[in-house]
């Protein structure tokens, strides 16, 4: 599923398997395995070909068109990917193109113990807001770690690369919202 979403973007942007292999660095093998769904992408690879295609990275989950209102109860659209200890439930619609997708997103992010948001710095050009429902996270913004625990919120700003790690024993559970809705615009390592 993901795998005919990059190719359906990328075939309307007008590239062919070779014009994105070289803009993200990997081989055209590599980019025509994910198309077919023969493997899985890790979640710096998506982030990668997202901001090569210039959109934004929860694109390649989206199964559903912007409605007046939505209710997402228990039908949240998940983001679990491979080799990945992060589960993203977005708590908002997800656009399938620039032009429908929201002005905020809001997702709640489950981070197993003593592990990473992200193995890459992330940066985009979207203000975020965290808050941490359950457990404490450290979260690392530019030069400086915060340190958060159940009810703390933390503000970033817009392109201060930033990643997330979970201390504690147990698993982090907090809801991040960004505006407007991230397109991956940088990733720093």
């Amino acid at each position: 599923m993901i795998g005919s979403k990059i190719r359906q973007i990328r075939l309307s942007k007008g590239m062919t398997l070779n014009d994105l292999a070289e803009k993200t660095n990997f081989t055209a093998g590599y980019i025509s395995q994910l198309e077919r769904d023969i493997i899985e992408p890790s979640l710096s690879s998506l982030r990668k070909i997202a901001t090569c295609l210039n959109v934004p990275l929860f694109t390649f989950l989206d199964n559903t068109e912007m409605q007046a209102a939505v209710i997402y109860s228990n039908k949240r659209q998940k983001m679990e990917l491979p080799d990945s200890n992060v589960i993203y439930e977005f708590l908002t619609p997800m656009g399938s193109s620039q032009e429908s997708c929201p002005k905020m997103v809001v997702i709640y992010t489950q981070l197993d113990p003593g592990t990473w948001s992200n193995d890459e710095w992330l940066s985009h050009s979207a203000e975020e807001c965290i808050f941490a429902l359950k457990g404490s996270v450290d979260v690392f913004a530019g030069d400086i770690k915060y340190s958060l625990d159940e009810g703390d919120s933390l503000y970033i700003r817009e392109n201060t690369p930033h990643k997330i790690y979970n201390p504690g024993a147990e698993k982090a559970i907090s809801i991040s919202s960004m505006t407007p809705a991230v397109f991956i615009s940088n990733l720093r390592s």
